[in-house]
Formats: structure tokens, C-alpha cells, sequence
């Protein structure tokens, strides 16, 4: 589905607002490279404990790269 199909569910400028806010989101993390739920799920897992302003900095799409990216090891 069409991103201009999914307007068609947004019911007020609230709604409007948090949904181009996700589709932003998703698309800057595909920008640089990052599978978007992968990054969703780090960055509300990390997000809560942010407290300062360069903490949610080091959250934006483009500083996980590393992070995201790295071969996962088992433990």
C-alpha cells in the first residue's frame, strides 16, 4: 500500500502529525541504511533513559549505524 493510501486513515491533524512523524522516522532510518524495525524497536527501547540532549543524538538514525549494523555475537 501506497503512503498516500494510508492518509486516508488519518482522521485529525493529530493523527496526521504523529503518522508523517513514524514515516519520517522509518525513512531516515532506510536513508542510512538500517532495517526500520530494527531501529524502532532500539530506539524505543533507548529512548526512556535519554536524559540529556546529546543521549537522544546518539539515537538518530545516522549515529546507530555502527551499532545497529554489528555482527551479533552469541553468548
Amino acid at each position: 500500500m501506497h503512503n498516500r493510501k494510508l492518509w486516508m486513515f488519518v482522521y485529525d491533524k493529530v493523527g496526521a502529525q504523529a503518522s508523517a512523524n513514524l514515516f519520517s522516522l522509518v525513512m531516515t532510518a532506510r536513508a542510512n541504511g538500517l532495517e526500520p524495525f530494527q531501529y524502532l524497536t532500539y530506539l524505543f527501547e533507548h529512548l526512556p533513559s535519554a536524559a540529556t540532549v546529546e543521549a537522544i543524538e546518539a539515537l538518530l538514525p545516522w549515529n546507530l549505524g555502527a551499532v545497529l549494523n554489528a555482527p551479533k555475537r552469541d553468548l
